[in-house]
């Protein structure tokens, strides 16, 4: 898994395998987030966190196509970059 976080937009961008581009599907969820969809497999493969810093400080980020995501544990390393 990869991670980069835009400090100025708080927008983290996850990478959880790596595919080719052009091999993806970009959904949007209900919580405005991108997922990345692998287009044969139909796998979340990615996504983009809208609003991170903001969403970790209420409490755990969860994605609901991929449920409750540790981040938490490790955004303060992220959002202090």
């Amino acid at each position: 898994m990869t991670l980069s976080y835009d400090k100025s937009a708080d927008v983290l961008y996850v990478t959880f395998e790596p595919a080719p581009l052009g091999s993806y599907i970009y959904v949007e969820n209900e919580n405005g987030d991108v997922l990345r969809l692998d287009r044969n497999t139909k796998q979340v493969v990615g996504c983009t966190i809208l609003a991170f810093a903001a969403r970790c400080a209420k409490g755990r980020v969860t994605i609901p196509e991929i449920g409750p995501v540790p981040f938490n544990e490790i955004a303060e390393d992220l959002i202090c970059a």
